[in-house]
Order: structure tokens, then C-alpha cells, then sequence
């Protein structure tokens, strides 16, 4: 590729516009959907069950879900939606408030991520790295929710700003440590293990082997020290079986597989996944090593970047269990690398992003528009069998002037960006990350409800409570068809129920049994066995395959009739 193929650099991150107009659409990316809905199965639902815990009791060591410890990572999320919760108390209900700690963890990340670009690439290409985080596929699907993982991407992005930081002077230690001790207290033992060895590896190269940088190293490990201490020192001074549970099992185990928890590592899922979770941002930084490879790698940031990077990407493949949320703290990484790239991009190919950009999110949001007037004109969604597998078919539609405004704002910010930005400018590559944010942003403003009606649990468990008496002693669930930890939350928030967890129905003191399953794997007839009958089904629209089954005690003489006989 010739040097005249590829586009003039046109300041794409520099001057008062761009900022305000990255701010603009940070904030559009950030705000839609983190209120107005219920939490979400799975990983919202069992968050939001600790957290609802920590802001009634007060208790932050222990992380409870209903009446039992939860002990698969630490309480820094937690807590911090917790105290969301009691500063929004009386003006956002508990779940939408909570939710706002990972609007302010993915703020965190982006502005450490925008330190980390300009750091790497020189003044004024900082915002470069932020909005290709917000242009990142995994980034969107994942990013919005009530999971810890956002408070760890933002300890990374934090961490790495300080390791690059660290050869310069002591503040890179001070972030370096910081944002260890937030990972670690995110999500325990894996992210500071890759900081760790990236610590040492980076020694090889000259940049970091100084004084300077072993004194950031001390002043880093002051930092950390009250992140690595306190919690973990509490937690053991309450139970060292929970420490243990904690330590061994939700780390080590998690990790190694001998403690079979999370979904197991299948072939080739990583090979499957990571194409479209780091897309665009791992094209564009390849792309920016090989056009710069000349230079790059004698860029300091370039060589943390890919130092942690490798590091990281091993550590993750390696791991014996597997999910596409896992690769969030390793997202910022590659935005920095492919800040590089921007500029470089070929002539043809940032014309081909910009229209494939403009049909593809133009198309996406027809579609989009299409539904929501078709429920306002008719009331109802169209009854087509398909989309009663995902979405309810009985939601009614109904017209709202400021959501029409608020949607019609981010269709028209999308299509000033689209004239705005044109090939051959690079910023043209603009197209990708505010179409995303358009999508995102409509769905969230116009079909949040009907989403809702299909995804919250709050009707199901509101009929369940319905069935109980005011004075019932308590509801247990069995261990050989429990409710799934998200429920069990979602239950005790709804419903104020906190189930007990038993093996059997003989085990239980309790005059009341829930069960859940699945009815693909299960038919619909359930019997624990005699001295219980059954008193209410209740199931999720809209598929309707997890079913809810109440049981009741019968009173001894009916108990003692249905025995059979010796």
C-alpha cells in the first residue's frame, strides 16, 4: 500500500469540538439503559441480590445472596452500588441506583484509557483510545450491566495508565497500585496476577529499568496494600471458612477446575469469540504495529500495552473456565494500541467502514423505528411465532412525545456525525462507534418496556408470593431442581422472600418448596414425593421453559393417607 493511498491525518482528537462532542457521546453511550428496568438474569439478578443484601444489613464483609454467604468475589462493586443505593434512596428505586456503579466504573475506565492514548501517542490523540473503546463490540453488550467486571476493566485501564506512568515518576506507582487493589477487589486474584509478571517482564526493557521505576514500584505497593489487606483480613477474622471458600476455591479453583465452578472452557470457543468481541479495535491494532512497525516498538506505551496484552490474552486462554465478559479488562489494552492505527487506515478501507457503518446502522435503526410506531398504531407487537421466541407478544404500545424526542435526538446526532465526517477524512471511521451508540440508544429509549415485560422477573415471583399466607414460616428450595442463584436474589428483592437451600424435602423445617427447571430437559410433571402437593406453576415470558413449581406441606393425616403402604 503506497503512501498516497492512505488518509492525510486531520487532527481527528484535537480542538474544544471533539472534546465536547467525545463527551456527548460518552454520555450517550453511557446513560441509556443503566435505569429503568428491573435487574436481568444472570449475572444482574445475583449482583443485585448482594448488593439489596449490603444495603439492608450493613454488613460488608460477608457478601450474602438471600440467606446464604456468596463468596466467588470481593465487595468492591457491591459495595459501592450499596452506598448508590442508600445516596439515591427515596428518588431512583434500589436496582436502578445500584446500576449507576457501572455508569461511574466504565466513566473510570475511559478516562484512564484516554490518559493511557495520549501517554502512548502524544498530545491530543487521547480521546482517539476513548472512543474506540466506545466502538467496541464487547465493550456494548457487556459494559451497561450490574456485573463486577466494570469496576475491574476500570482497575486495569487505572493500573496500566500507572505502569506505563511508572518509569517517569512516583505517581505511576500510585495509580499502578490503586487500580490493582481495585481489580483485585473486583474480582479477586486474576488481573493483579497479570500485573504481576507484567511488573517483571517489562524490567527487560530499558525504559523501566531505573530507580525511578523501583521507587514507583514501592509507592505502588503502599498503594495496594490497604486494597489487599483490609478486606481480605476481616473476611478471615469472621469465618476462615469463607477466607478459605474464598481464597482457594473462587480463585485457584475457578481457575484450575478443580472446583467446577463457572461454564467450562469448550473447543474453540475462544478462537470463536474473540473475533467479534474485540472487533474493531484488534484489526485496527494489528494494522497500527504493522504500519508502524518501523517505530512502534520502541513507543513505551506500545510496549506495556502488549507486554500486559499477551500476558493477559494467555492467562485468559489458560483458564479452565470461560466467558466473553472476561476480555472487558483487556478491552482498553487494545483501544490504545489501535489509536495508532487511525490515521494509517487506508483510503479504501476507511471508505468502505464509513458506508458499510452508514447502511448497516441506518438499516438496524428502520428496523428499530418500524417496531415501535407498529405497537403505537396497533397496540400490539406483530404476532409472528419467531419473535414470540424472544420478545412478549402481548405488550402494549403506547405514545410518549419525550421518548419520540429523546430517540429522534439520537437519530439526528447520528446522521449529523454521517454528514459531518466523510471519506476521505479519517474521522469518518467515526461512523462505527456512534452507529452502535445510535442502536443501543434506541433500543434503550423506545423498546426498553417491552424488553422489560420479557426479561424481569417481578411478575412471576409477584404471583408467587400471592400463594403464600402472611404467616407462612419460611420457603425452601432442593438441591436436585434449586432456583439458580440470579432467582434466588431477584426473589428476596421482589418478593422479600430469602429461601433456605436443602438436599431433600425431609431436611426442611419449612411448610413451603420451590423448584425450578427446565422444561427442555425436564417434562412439566414434578413430584418431591408424598406429604407435599402442588398449589401453583408460574413461569418468564416469553419462551416460558423455566418453570416454577410451589409445593405445600400437607397437614400429617393427608400425609399419613398418601404413604404407601409397608
Amino acid at each position: 500500500m503506497s503512501v498516497t493511498d492512505t488518509v492525510a491525518p486531520d487532527r481527528l482528537a484535537a480542538g474544544p469540538a471533539i472534546w465536547v462532542g467525545t463527551l456527548l457521546l460518552a454520555l450517550a453511550y453511557l446513560l441509556p439503559g443503566l435505569t429503568g428496568h428491573d435487574p436481568w438474569k444472570q449475572d444482574e439478578a445475583y449482583s443485585f441480590g448482594i448488593i439489596y443484601n449490603m444495603a439492608t444489613t450493613g454488613d460488608l464483609v460477608v457478601p450474602t445472596l438471600a440467606a446464604d454467604p456468596f463468596m466467588e468475589k470481593p465487595p468492591a462493586y457491591y459495595i459501592t452500588a450499596a452506598g448508590l443505593v442508600r445516596l439515591f434512596d427515596g428518588y431512583l428505586p434500589a436496582h436502578d441506583a445500584a446500576r449507576l456503579a457501572s455508569g461511574l466504573y466504565m466513566a473510570l475506565a475511559f478516562l484512564f484509557t484516554g490518559l493511557m492514548t495520549r501517554a502512548t501517542w502524544g498530545e491530543g490523540r487521547g480521546l482517539i483510545g476513548v472512543i474506540l473503546l466506545i466502538a467496541t463490540v464487547g465493550l456494548i453488550i457487556n459494559g451497561h450491566f450490574m456485573i463486577t467486571d466494570t469496576a475491574l476493566t476500570a482497575g486495569m485501564a487505572m493500573a496500566c495508565y500507572g505502569l506505563l506512568r511508572a518509569r517517569l515518576d512516583r505517581w505511576g506507582g500510585f495509580w499502578l497500585g490503586t487500580g490493582a487493589g481495585l481489580a483485585f477487589m473486583s474480582k479477586g486474584l486474576l488481573v493483579p496476577g497479570i500485573l504481576g509478571i507484567s511488573v517483571v517482564l517489562l524490567v527487560l526493557f530499558r525504559d523501566w529499568r531505573s530507580w525511578t521505576y523501583l521507587k514507583a514500584l514501592l509507592v505502588a505497593a503502599l498503594a495496594a496494600l490497604p486494597w489487599l489487606l483490609i478486606w481480605p483480613t476481616a473476611l478471615y477474622l469472621r469465618s476462615p471458612e469463607l477466607f478459605h471458600l474464598w481464597f482457594w476455591d473462587n480463585n485457584f479453583g475457578r481457575y484450575l477446575g478443580f472446583s467446577e465452578l463457572g461454564p467450562p472452557t469448550v473447543h474453540l470457543f475462544w478462537l470463536q469469540t474473540v473475533p467479534w468481541v474485540t472487533l474493531p479495535v484488534l484489526p485496527l491494532a494489528l494494522w497500527s504495529l504493522w504500519s508502524r512497525r518501523q517505530t512502534a516498538w520502541r513507543n513505551p506505551g506500545v510496549r506495556m500495552a502488549l507486554v500486559v496484552s499477551v500476558v493477559g490474552w494467555g492467562v485468559l486462554f489458560g483458564s479452565s473456565t470461560a466467558r466473553e465478559l472476561y476480555t472487558l479488562p483487556l478491552l482498553p489494552l487494545l483501544a490504545v494500541l489501535a489509536a495508532g492505527a487511525v490515521e494509517r487506515v487506508p483510503r479504501p478501507v476507511v471508505t468502505f467502514g464509513y458506508w458499510f457503518s452508514a447502511g448497516l446502522f441506518g438499516l438496524l435503526s428502520l428496523i428499530i423505528w418500524a417496531f415501535w410506531v407498529y405497537n403505537i398504531v396497533a397496540g400490539r407487537p406483530p404476532q409472528w411465532f419467531w419473535l414470540s421466541e424472544f420478545l412478549t407478544v402481548d405488550y402494549v404500545g403506547t405514545w410518549d412525545r419525550v421518548v419520540f424526542a429523546i430517540a429522534a435526538g439520537f437519530q439526528l446526532g447520528w446522521a449529523w456525525c454521517l454528514w459531518r465526517w466523510r471519506p476521505p477524512q479519517a474521522a469518518a471511521l467515526l461512523a462505527w462507534p456512534v452507529g452502535l451508540t445510535l442502536i443501543w440508544g434506541l433500543l434503550a429509549v423506545l423498546h426498553l418496556p417491552w424488553i422489560e415485560q420479557a426479561r424481569s422477573y417481578r411478575g412471576v415471583f409477584t404471583e408467587l408470593r400471592a400463594q403464600l399466607p402472611a404467616d407462612f414460616n419460611c420457603l425452601a428450595d432442593l438441591n436436585m431442581m434449586p432456583l439458580r442463584e440470579c432467582e434466588r436474589g431477584l426473589l428476596h428483592y421482589v418478593a422479600g422472600i430469602k429461601t433456605e437451600h436443602v438436599d431433600s424435602p425431609a431436611q426442611t423445617r419449612c411448610d413451603y418448596i420451590v423448584t425450578e427447571t427446565n422444561l427442555r430437559r425436564r417434562g412439566a410433571e414434578i413430584d418431591i414425593g408424598a406429604g407435599w402437593e402442588r398449589i401453583w406453576r408460574g413461569s418468564l415470558p416469553p419462551v416460558r421453559l423455566d418453570l416454577f413449581t410451589l409445593f405445600r406441606r400437607v397437614p400429617t393425616a393427608q400425609a399419613a393417607a398418601a404413604a404407601p403402604a409397608p
